[in-house]
């Protein structure tokens, strides 16, 4: 199975994204679409190495938590605590403008699939993950905030 973000998702992601404008309101939750999307390129620059973040998982987190919330759950649940460096109120990156935030996160998806397995890091709250897990963790949370702002 691959380990990148295949063309058919990128598109549909894409797709979604390009509905998306800067007044679009969340159906939940406290973000802007603008944090939304510095939210998201959090994750994505976490995984890259281009965000620093304190690996805080454990055998519990990484073994069962991790498993559940990407493989079992049918979505995440709405309202759930999110990692530090990913919490636009604490450590998460600023939002630029919308456009810059969007445009970069179309760009990530790219980069996370040129990006060797061996220079990924770990996951701030499940730790160390092989670009599939990574993968099928950014699908999984970019899909939720797509839900989220009702695209």
């Amino acid at each position: 199975m691959s380990n990148t973000i295949n063309e058919t998702v990128k598109q549909s992601f894409n797709a979604r994204l390009d509905k998306l404008t800067p007044d679009t309101k969340g159906r939940w939750g406290k973000m802007t679409v603008s944090q939304m999307l510095a939210h998201m390129n959090d994750a994505f620059r976490i995984s890259l190495a281009m965000k620093p973040a304190t690996d805080k998982s454990n055998l519990f987190s990484h073994y069962v938590m991790f498993p559940i919330a990407v493989y079992v759950l049918p979505a995440w649940p709405k309202g759930e605590a999110t990692a530090p460096e990913l919490d636009q109120q604490k450590q998460g990156t600023p939002p630029r403008d919308f456009y810059t935030e969007l445009g970069f996160l179309e760009k990530m998806m790219d980069v996370f699939n040129e990006r060797e397995e061996a220079k990924l890091k770990p996951h701030p709250m499940f730790g160390k993950l092989s670009k599939k897990q990574w993968r099928d963790l950014l699908v999984k949370h970019l899909n939720h905030h797509l839900r989220q702002f009702g695209v």
